[in-house]
């Protein structure tokens, strides 16, 4: 079975007839009529029966890839099941839906689902927001382009960028501690991180920790720290690193700085 989604007729019940005899190879064949076929190809059954008769012995399947002018092209003869065999001028030809239509549907669904219907991922891109709880995702090509904020229980293998975002909206003046609890999906290491601000840091510097399990990432090496009148910093000077599934992050402000919106982004690696 192929792994194909076959299109179909913009009507129902299509049908014309054969404009001339064929045998049993040629590819292209010419109709009376293509109205209402698609141009991206279908399957069709010849001499299903002769207009008064059913005519099981005559009855050939065939599928094609496109259409010119009144010719099917790209013709495969013989499918489901049916006998690649020579028909008459004039013979009916029309659209029924058959084993082909049927299986290869189910191969083309099969790409990423399994039997009982849940999906099998291989190479995704998720462009928001994993909100999963309990769920699991298994991937060697998986790329997670926004963050995870909102994962509880989740499963996730693979290796790809993980990013973190701690958004600390409305003005920031005084230390505050456990901003936004983060938990981290998989097992992974922080390479570096970034920190941004809505308005310039009007006091002499405006800084913030992150908190691995309730103990800094930092210590003793320094926080993330943008200078009065600044609105970026970034730093890849990280005493820990390394996580794992499962391991919580907090921010802390440590000191304010006098600024409107903090965003606070963790660029890390999953393993």
């Amino acid at each position: 079975m192929a792994n194909t989604l076959w299109p179909t007729a913009s009507a129902n019940a299509y049908n014309s007839t054969l404009n001339g005899v064929i045998n049993d190879t040629v590819t292209t064949i010419t109709l009376t009529s293509v109205t209402n076929l698609s141009t991206s190809g279908g399957v069709l059954c010849i001499d299903r029966t002769d207009g008064t008769n059913s005519t099981p012995t005559k009855r050939e399947y065939v599928s094609f890839t496109g259409v010119s002018g009144n010719d099917i092209t790209g013709v495969t003869r013989g499918v489901a099941g049916s006998t690649a065999q020579s028909h008459s001028s004039g013979a009916i030809i029309e659209e029924n839906w058959s084993i082909t239509h049927v299986n290869d549907l189910r191969s083309f669904l099969l790409d990423e689902h399994d039997t009982t219907g849940n999906h099998v991922i291989s190479t995704a891109t998720i462009i928001t927001h994993l909100q999963a709880s309990g769920a699991s995702v298994t991937t060697s090509d998986l790329t997670v382009r926004r963050y995870f904020n909102l994962i509880s229980g989740a499963s996730v293998s693979g290796n790809f960028p993980i990013t973190p975002v701690w958004y600390m909206p409305g003005f920031a003046s005084a230390a505050t501690t456990n901003v936004m609890r983060l938990v981290m999906p998989q097992a992974g290491s922080f390479q570096f991180f970034t920190m941004m601000t809505r308005t310039p840091v009007s006091t002499a510097s405006l800084t913030i920790d992150v908190n691995k399990n309730a103990t800094s990432i930092f210590d003793t090496i320094g926080r993330i720290n943008i200078l009065g009148g600044g609105t970026f910093a970034s730093t890849a000077s990280i005493l820990t690193k390394a996580f794992v599934a499962g391991d919580t992050f907090t921010a802390d402000i440590d000191t304010g700085g006098n600024v409107d919106s903090i965003t606070l982004v963790g660029h890390a690696r999953g393993i």
